[in-house]
Parts: structure tokens; sequence; C-alpha cells
């Protein structure tokens, strides 16, 4: 009787230490089908008219700030033979609508605001860029921003050329996002003390727009082809072919310096979560006639 009652209190005992276990292992999971309502219809119907063209944004339910980006036409590309990889051309003309970028990556803590969770390695504060994300999870994320706005903003990654023209001030010829000292502008292998570093703490480009160059890669919508450029339309392009690999844009912490270069194109498989890759977001209005409620299909990010 006493063995069996030991043995019971172990098994109890180890069935309490699983499930202890597991609860913290899912204290950092992603939450599945958690699209709660954050406020109501009318709330939100007011907030997305406060998203006017040509000013800045912030976002209140996680506190991404937006800088407006304006319409332009720019060469995409690096046109420097003898300093430039392989995928970086040809150079291309490309026009551009009007949009709003994050002002810098987004961080832990707002990514925490919206998805309950911390999916970061680096958990040094609220104030240094969310990474250890896939791709796959940053479209949750935005799918959750989506459904929040109802259709009356849309929210999405970057195009990888709506990136490069926003690194470069514009579209204009820069090799870092802010001038060519890459170490006012940018957290590389350098300097950044093997970690990522807090967000906006090096100087911004003349857009305003801060880490574009360094601190981590940041997913952008397009997929990837070494040569994608040659498929690029004119206007507003992107290149989504069928293949398991993203683009990321920006070099990283831990990255060699010509990685932070505007013009640098990386790439990772749609489900890589690595300590060195984080996202920021684009925020559009529905186009001139659409209906701003609920989004169908053709609303929905590119």
């Amino acid at each position: 009787m006493a063995g069996r009652y030991w043995t019971t209190v172990l098994a109890a005992s180890v069935g309490l230490l699983m499930a202890w276990s597991l609860a913290g292992h899912q204290a950092d999971a992603f939450p599945v089908n958690e699209w709660e309502p954050l406020r109501d219809s009318a709330s939100v119907a007011a907030i997305a008219e406060t998203l006017h063209a040509g000013a800045p944004w912030r976002e209140p339910t996680s506190g991404m700030a937006f800088v407006w980006m304006p319409e332009g036409c720019f060469r995409m590309g690096n046109a420097n033979s003898e300093d430039r990889d392989h995928d970086e051309g040809p150079v291309h003309d490309v026009c551009l609508s009007g949009f709003w970028l994050g002002q810098h990556e987004v961080t832990q803590g707002e990514w925490r605001q919206v998805m309950h969770n911390n999916p970061a390695q680096f958990r040094r504060g609220d104030d240094y860029p969310v990474e250890r994300v896939s791709w796959d999870d940053a479209e949750m994320f935005i799918g959750k921003m989506n459904r929040l706005y109802e259709g009356r903003l849309l929210f999405r990654l970057p195009t990888e050329s709506e990136w490069e023209y926003s690194c470069r001030d514009g579209g204009h010829d820069v090799r870092y996002a802010g001038g060519g000292d890459a170490d006012r502008v940018a957290w590389y292998q350098h300097n950044s003390g093997g970690s990522p570093q807090r967000h906006s703490s090096r100087a911004a480009n003349h857009l305003g727009l801060a880490d574009m160059s360094g601190n981590v890669w940041e997913w952008v919508h397009d997929s990837y082809r070494g040569d994608g450029y040659s498929k690029h339309g004119r206007d507003n392009p992107v290149w989504a072919g069928e293949t398991v690999y993203r683009v990321i844009r920006g070099g990283a912490w831990n990255t060699p310096v010509a990685a932070v270069r505007c013009a640098n194109r990386g790439f990772e498989s749609f489900i890589s979560k690595k300590p060195d890759i984080g996202l920021r977001l684009v925020v559009t209005l529905p186009k001139k006639g659409e209906n701003r409620g609920r989004p169908s299909l053709k609303d929905l990010p590119l």
C-alpha cells in the first residue's frame, strides 16, 4: 500500500511539473484565432478619420508611429557595378503612390499590445525591436490590425520598392539610410555590441525614419528572386511569385557594413524565426470609391 501511495504522489508531482513547464512555454506562444474586438465600430471609424495624407499618425492600440511617404518616382537598384551584388540590378524606373511607413521597426512593446506575447530573444525592454518573428508571424500581426480597423485602414508589409524608396530619402542616391556614415545611422556588426539596440538611438534619415539601415532585418511583402527586378513594372511594382523565400532589407546588428546599404537585398524562408529579423509596417487608405467597411479579398494587403 505504501509503495502504491508514493507511486501515486510521484505521478501527480510529475503531472504538475509538466503542466507548469507547458504553461511557461505557452506564455510566449502565438495565440490562435484571437480576434477579439478592441473597440467598437464607432471608435474605429473616428480613429480612421484622423489619418490624413501628408501628416504623421500614431496608431492608438499599439502606439506605432507612422510617417507620410509622398508619391514619387526613382531609379531603383544599384548603378555602381563595382559595388553591388548580382541581385541589385538592373536599375529601373519605379513610381509609387503615397503611403505611411512606420517611423521605426515594430518594437516588443508594440507587438505585445496587439499579440499579447513577446517572441523576441533579446528581451531588453519595450523600446527594442521585436525579432524572432517569421514572415507568417508578421502576416498574423497584420491580419489582427486589419480586423481591428474593419477595412477602414489597411496595414501590410512594405513592398520592396516602397522600402528602398523610403530608405533612400525618397529615392535619392544615398548609400545608407541618412547619408554615407554608417556609424552615425546604423547598428551593425562593428558597433552593436552583439545585440539589437533601442530603436531610434541612431540618427534618422531625412524623412524621419530610424533604423532603416541596421538593427534588425525587416521583412517586406515581396517574394525573393535573384532577377526579380527584371519582373518589375513601373507603377507600384511587387513580385509575389511562388517561392518559399521572402525578401528582407536593411541589414542587422550582426551583419557587416555592406549589408546595411540601402540597395542591399537579403532573403529568408517565410517560416524563418531569427533574432536578427523584425518588421515595420505600411498603412494605406482604401482607394477612392471603395467601401470603407469590412475588407473584401481585393482590399486586403497586396
